[in-house]
């Protein structure tokens, strides 16, 4: 009865990840995203330090977005 619960199940992101198509917007939509960062999840990780992906954040960070920009993805 104690042990029925499994407690190791896999995030969304891992879910996300496995796919060959994903991209960083779909990962940054994300709401664990932070979470899952700080608890040093090796696949996202390994996604995030690919040089494309690096760039993108990069450029989030220094590029001012456009006004007729949807709120929540310009934040």
């Amino acid at each position: 009865m104690f042990w029925k619960f499994d407690l190791h199940s896999s995030s969304h992101i891992d879910t996300l990840l496995e796919r060959e198509d994903v991209t960083l917007k779909e990962l940054m939509d994300e709401e664990d995203v932070l979470q899952e960062c700080k608890a040093q999840n090796r696949k996202l990780i390994e996604f995030l330090l690919k040089a494309e992906c690096l760039e993108d954040l990069v450029s989030f960070i220094i590029e001012e977005p456009p006004q007729d920009m949807d709120e929540k993805i310009r934040y």
